[in-house]
């Protein structure tokens, strides 16, 4: 039975469910929230004297926050920066009192923006040294400023019940920080929080003082990418003399040391490519379905696949030819497509089967999917399943050659551009996790394989995406 969703509306729940767990688990959680406000930092800008100080505002914040996410995520190795969270604790409660100036200046009333700077940069020093509870509270209030008190609670509600379910405090610490967030901009992140970190970060930029080693290492928070542990542990392990001598001497060690360790870093070698993992609607549920490695090479099921298809190519190319008029680019296809499977199993040119058989599949889909009321004439039941049998087999067929499974995972790649992978990268891993607690749809051995490797298929290999074949007489066949 899936796990219900704590339910952390307010202080008082989270509270409640503190009380209950250990140091490591609570901060793991306290510094994710302190790290949901963190753009907030920015309303610094332009009150009272704190304008000028935004950067070592910024530079103390960001050093108090990534020692308190370092200790939730390498607890083993939290002895070592102990001293340095001390001191970066201290600068976080300057930093504080900096943004929040306006509350004295001439006697005025503080501003709402420098109050809620002033939270957002003391909840990174809270992170450190007080409960989870005061980290929490003051992050809280930071969010309630930027309009974005509902999402932060569900995030926290989401954090919490990972942990009871016995995610480790570390992988927590690690995920993303806006999960199943509805927002429509990048990582879930509410919409005046983004537009804050949009407006920090290019103010950052624009001071030439060596920003981006700090930008990179918040968006990699906001996305739940974790890099190398002694990259991520360079942020830290600085001496607080340098700290004293302000950003731009501290950003160019930091620069330094990720630029020496990537120069130590041996070059991994190309990956090579094999199959995804396949999905498939049994009686048991969505189940992982086994595929053969790349490897593998079944000469008798390639033969008697061949033998299929030429089988079945003579009814489909004669069915064809009677609406060659209607459809004379789809005659043409499955003629070349006939004369090509026609020819002895070691004489077969892979290449042009494969390429020609592209339009195989294409008309496949078009006629499948056409909508009604379409000018193009639709083929008659019996002509339109012989098509789709054809390139069923095809498809088959041609995935059992590696010279096939190479041509279609370049045809892949050429559709798929580095942008593109990485829009689809944040809803693919929602469904994933979505699919991980869906016990009444998803098979349990599949559920285990989801939860505990949704995105780990770069590891060593190279391997193709996911894919879900929805196959039952309900469910029409999907990839």
């Amino acid at each position: 039975e899936e796990a219900r969703l704590v339910a952390i509306r307010d202080r008082e729940d989270f509270d409640a469910w503190e009380r209950k767990q250990p140091r490591d688990v609570t901060a793991a959680v306290a510094v994710r929230a302190a790290l949901r406000v963190l753009p907030i930092v920015f309303q610094a800008q332009g009150i009272g004297y704190a304008g000028d100080q935004l950067p070592h505002i910024a530079l103390s914040v960001f050093r108090a926050i990534s020692i308190a996410w370092d200790r939730a995520r390498y607890s083993l190795r939290s002895k070592e920066f102990a001293a340095a969270a001390a001191q970066a604790s201290l600068a976080a409660s300057v930093a504080s009192e900096v943004a929040s100036e306006g509350f004295a200046y001439r006697g005025r009333t503080a501003p709402r923006p420098a109050l809620a700077a002033s939270k957002a940069a003391l909840s990174a020093a809270y992170a450190l040294d007080t409960s989870a509870n005061s980290t929490v509270d003051v992050a809280a209030d930071a969010a309630f400023a930027a309009d974005a008190v509902a999402a932060f609670w569900s995030a926290i509600s989401i954090d919490t019940t990972r942990v009871d379910e016995g995610v480790m405090p570390s992988v927590v610490a690690s995920s993303p920080l806006w999960p199943n967030s509805p927002s429509r901009f990048p990582y879930g992140v509410p919409e005046l929080l983004w537009s804050l970190w949009q407006d920090m970060k290019a103010t950052l930029h624009a001071a030439n003082q060596g920003w981006d080693v700090w930008t990179i290492w918040y968006e990699d928070r906001l996305e739940g990418r974790i890099r190398d542990e002694e990259r991520e542990l360079a942020y830290v392990l600085i001496e607080d003399d340098l700290w004293k001598q302000g950003p731009a001497i501290v950003n160019a060690e930091i620069k330094r040391r990720i630029d020496e360790l990537e120069r130590a870093a041996p070059v991994p070698p190309e990956p090579s490519s094999e199959l995804g993992p396949v999905l498939q609607v049994t009686e048991r549920g969505l189940e992982i379905i086994s595929q053969p490695s790349e490897g593998d090479f079944d000469e008798e099921l390639q033969i008697a696949l061949h033998d299929r298809l030429r089988r079945v190519l003579p009814a489909l190319t004669d069915a064809t030819h009677k609406v060659a008029n209607a459809h004379p680019v789809l005659d043409h296809v499955v003629s070349e497509y006939s004369d090509l499977a026609s020819q002895p199993f070691d004489q077969l040119d892979l290449a042009s089967l494969w390429a020609v058989g592209t339009g195989l599949l294409a008309f496949r889909a078009a006629f499948t999917n056409q909508a009604s009321g379409m000018m193009t004439e639709p083929l008659e039941p019996g002509h339109l399943a012989l098509l789709q049998q054809a390139a069923e087999i095809h498809g088959a067929f041609i995935l059992g050659f590696p010279q096939g499974r190479e041509l279609t995972d370049r045809a892949d790649h050429a559709r798929l551009s580095p942008e593109i992978i990485a829009q689809i990268e944040p809803p693919a891993r929602l469904i994933l996790e979505k699919l991980a607690r869906a016990s009444d749809f998803v098979e349990a051995r599949t559920r285990k394989f989801i939860a505990m490797k949704p995105f780990s298929f770069m590891a060593g290999r190279r391997r193709g995406p996911v894919t879900l074949l929805m196959r039952s007489p309900e469910i029409p066949s999907l990839h």
